[in-house]
């Protein structure tokens, strides 16, 4: 059954950042968790899990020109509740939100609000600066110019104090200076709604108080601001217009911070002139260790008392008023996406009026920010590439001059040469990338959840900057090996010996990505690569005659970039040999050609092109499946 909506508010109205009431009436939040058995039962009947309630019933309104703090101790549901009402939650959530008397979709939300979170995630690497610029493009709409945002960012930056700081990289920022820069972040679309979630965690008194009145700033111009607060400073709530009391997922109070002392005070419970008010809520609404039933029925009791105080009744009678107009089918109350009223979506609303950016300049910006990160963090990279390169000259030491009067007891030493180059180059360019993905998917879960880019341009934007590196490094390794080793050949054959080496190093880096892709962990993704790593190595020609292999086993090669690597590079080089001396031994073997070496490795000669393929078969899966591993934990919610 289609709801029936209220047509007393017009678009105008809904539009002007002045005129908005965000209400919400019994909402429910539960989490499923595992529960607490014994390690046999566990065994047994394996994990089971329980439901726990986090909110059970709240209700409250809040309306435009109001800076309101939600407070109550640890576990009372402060982040559940306002990631709830914000639309971030998306399961385990039951009641009913409206906004303006009006039911409304998850997308209008975002569109009309900003979510500031406890722990803001963002590449470190990047300037105050760099990070407004692509947070810009990314949220605003694609038709403002140039000039437009970048004279927007600089009034967020001069009105939040950071315009001095704009050059600095967000790693050095202090806590405070970070809040700010987040909250910055969040106006960049001038929201109706800010959401913070304990914006003062972690900062001094002073800086809590510079950030709570950039915030009271904000709701003076008739937005509506609801933070959560934990452990605020002295005096701190003085400052905020309205507060909300939660105690283990109820409310216990709505209303102004002299409404809630005359109402705590009214029960028998006066604040002691050493505790801040603060303070005093959270203790008298704490369940206190020891005495657990004493603290849940102080707390019932103070409840059931707000409900029926004159505050409660005030605020009911809003909320009330605020859903007059709904008509809710009593069979489906979960809070789901509902099809808006068509005033809501005019097409000339501003509200619905915003252009993303399309999925290449997503792109290209993703790979600008990847680049900058790649360059800030070169130290590192160099220095992996310092220890490829010292591989590279103690393996090359020993095979000094190894093509120089090639005979019978030179090949074992040519074709270790060959394995030896490219497994190193295949281990080096594999493990590097495992850190990619599991680091940054929080940031990554974050951005999915808020629109600001699609999973592809992001996948394709990481490849995109590792590529480069996969190909530069493997030439300059393979060229020194080359030129220390003597190996045969001229300037064209020295081409397609390091073309498999690339390649081997490209389709490495795919693998790695896809390792890391599928797993939250280096060392989870390091446990499975190991053994695939190992398994595919036998099928390299050095363990194994290729040529000999049962039936049931052989096709496992055609899986080992081990195998398309050894077998190419092997064929540049021994397709120069059209004769090797014998031993003097008649009895001992003789392999006369280039061509009957490979064939004693169970190589075959015509197969260059086909290995070459084969690695990119493995490059082409490999990123394949790491972008589908990416786009199937991408549609996971983020945790705020």
């Amino acid at each position: 059954m289609q709801p029936r909506l209220r047509q007393s508010v017009n678009e105008t109205a809904l539009c002007s950042p002045t005129n908005l009431t965000l209400s919400w009436k019994n909402i429910c939040y539960s989490v499923k968790v595992k529960k607490n058995e014994s390690y046999m039962m566990d065994f047994f009947r394996g994990r089971r899990m329980e439901s726990i309630n986090i909110l059970n019933g709240v209700s409250g309104v809040v309306k435009s020109g109001t800076l309101m703090a939600i407070l109550g101790s640890s576990g009372a549901g402060k982040t559940s509740l306002l990631a709830t009402i914000s639309r971030k939650i998306k399961k385990c959530t039951t009641g009913e939100i409206l906004l303006n008397g009006k039911l409304f979709t998850r997308q209008l939300m975002s569109k009309i609000s900003g979510f500031v979170p406890q722990e803001d995630l963002a590449i470190k690497s990047l300037t105050v600066q760099e990070h407004m610029e692509f947070m810009a493009k990314m949220k605003i709409d694609s038709r403002y110019r140039r000039v437009a945002r970048s004279q927007k960012i600089d009034v967020l930056l001069l009105d939040l104090g950071l315009i001095e700081l704009k050059n600095s990289k967000l790693s050095t920022l202090s806590n405070g200076e970070w809040k700010r820069v987040s909250l910055a972040v969040q106006l960049l679309t001038e929201p109706k709604i800010l959401f913070c979630d304990e914006p003062t965690t972690g900062l001094d008194s002073y800086s809590a108080t510079v950030v709570i009145d950039a915030l009271k700033n904000i709701a003076s111009k008739g937005r509506i601001v609801i933070c959560s607060l934990h452990q605020p400073a002295s005096g701190l709530l003085d400052h905020f217009h309205k507060i909300y009391l939660l105690a283990a997922g109820n409310v216990a109070f709505q209303g102004s911070l002299s409404e809630a002392i005359a109402f705590f005070s009214s029960l028998g419970y006066n604040c002691p002139t050493i505790f801040s008010h603060a303070e005093f809520f959270v203790k008298l609404l704490s369940i206190t260790r020891g005495n657990e039933d004493e603290s849940i029925e102080k707390i019932n009791k103070i409840c059931e008392e707000f409900k029926k105080s004159v505050y409660g009744k005030r605020m009911m009678a809003s909320i009330q008023e605020a859903f007059a107009g709904t008509s809710l089918d009593n069979n489906n109350d979960n809070i789901k996406d509902i099809v808006p009223h068509p005033i809501f979506a005019a097409s000339h609303s501003p509200l619905y009026d915003f252009k993303k950016i399309p999925v290449f300049q997503q792109l290209k910006w993703l790979t600008w920010r990847n680049y900058i990160d790649y360059k800030r963090n070169s130290t590192g990279i160099l220095l992996k590439f310092l220890i490829y390169i010292i591989g590279g000259l103690i393996l090359a030491t020993p095979y000094i001059h190894v093509t120089r009067n090639i005979d019978q007891r030179s090949i074992q030493n040519v074709q270790g040469l060959m394995y030896y180059i490219v497994t190193e180059t295949i281990f080096t360019f594999h493990y590097a990338v495992f850190y990619t993905f599991p680091k940054e998917m929080p940031l990554l879960l974050r951005d999915m959840a808020n629109g600001l880019y699609y999973p592809l341009p992001y996948y394709v934007s990481k490849v995109a900057v590792m590529i480069p590196g996969s190909i530069i490094q493997p030439f300059i390794y393979s060229a020194m090996i080359y030129c220390i080793t003597g190996l045969k050949g001229g300037f064209i054959s020295f081409l397609y010996f390091v073309l498999p080496v690339i390649l081997g190093a490209i389709s490495a880096g795919a693998l790695g990505c896809l390792m890391s892709a599928l797993f939250d962990s280096f060392e989870t993704a390091s446990l499975l690569s190991v053994t695939i790593d190992f398994l595919t190595l036998i099928f390299s020609g050095i363990y194994l005659n290729l040529g000999n292999l049962p039936a049931h086993i052989s096709w496992l090669k055609y899986i080992s970039q081990f195998y398309y690597s050894t077998e190419a590079v092997s064929v540049t080089q021994w397709r120069e040999y059209n004769y090797i001396n014998c031993s003097t031994n008649i009895e001992a073997p003789c392999l006369t050609s280039g061509e009957q070496v490979l064939e004693n490795f169970g190589f075959t000669p015509g197969n260059y092109f086909i290995d070459l393929m084969g690695l990119v078969a493995i490059f082409t899966f490999s990123h394949f499946a790491g972008f589908l591993a990416i786009f199937y934990r991408s549609r996971k919610e983020p945790v705020y």
